[in-house]
């Protein structure tokens, strides 16, 4: 949902910053404090809001700031891969959006010093930090590894959670058997299958380093490349590496 002009003013009322965390967390339905991505965004929003003040920005301005901020969050969450190139375009395009007066294609809210501005803003927070934003609020992607060795029978599936048989059920019966009726016990396995066994322990853990290794060297590569992307950008619009990130203040 859009923040309308009325929610910005409520915001604007707030006269401390104990009371505008306040106030985003109540419109925005951040209601756990413990929760580390509630908190993480009620920084988010909070940052953004007193970045519209700090730059004189109207109810109108604000409100529009606040929604692209949001979206473009969103876009960031709504995959566990790489968009950042996608996301950044995205966010140009919204910003393209409200500052160009072409009813009904754009609207011309924002002005050229102001979209300069909310793009050296967005650079320097929260694309510098895009991967710790990915890493907190996307889907974790879990891999299950399967083998297959000729020869060995396949591991049955497990049984789904509805058939899945109860323990206290299946002891019953035993209880009730004769003595005569014991389980055997288990023969010794022969040298044979214990070689093998030891054989499918070996190549299993080389399979799994190996492919820890080529995911570390993926990840690795994919860091690298954001990196050079986010300081291409920064170079591109005059912003030297590793300069302050204004939403980085301390608050009073």
């Amino acid at each position: 949902k859009q923040w309308y002009q009325r929610r910005v003013a409520i915001t604007a009322g707030a006269s401390t910053n104990e009371n505008l965390l306040g106030v985003i967390a109540d419109v925005c339905k951040l209601e756990s404090s413990s929760d580390a991505r509630s908190q993480i965004l009620l920084e988010y929003y909070f940052h953004t809001i007193q970045f519209a003040k700090s730059k004189g920005m109207n109810y109108a301005q604000t409100s529009s700031l606040f929604t692209i901020m949001k979206l473009v969050h969103s876009m960031c969450a709504s995959t566990s891969y790489n968009n950042n190139k996608e996301t950044f375009a995205f966010f140009k395009q919204l910003l393209v959006k409200h500052s160009l007066q072409r009813p009904p294609y754009s609207v011309g809210i924002f002005s050229v010093e102001q979209v300069q501005a909310i793009t050296d803003y967005a650079l320097t927070t929260y694309f510098r930090h895009f991967d710790m934003y990915k890493y907190a609020f996307t889907p974790k992607v879990r891999v299950d590894i399967s083998f297959h060795y000729d020869g060995i029978p396949e591991t049955p599936e497990p049984l789904p959670q509805a058939e899945q048989v109860d323990v206290t059920e299946v002891q019953a019966p035993l209880e009730e058997k004769e003595p005569e009726e014991e389980i055997l016990a288990a023969e010794p396995e022969s040298e044979d299958i214990k070689a093998l066994r030891e054989l499918i322990q070996v190549a299993m853990g080389s399979e799994l380093k190996q492919l820890q290794i080529r995911l570390e060297k993926i990840i690795n590569d994919q860091d690298a490349k954001l990196s050079r992307q986010v300081e291409a950008l920064e170079e591109s619009i005059g912003i030297k590496p590793g300069s302050k990130s204004p939403g980085s203040k301390k608050r009073k």
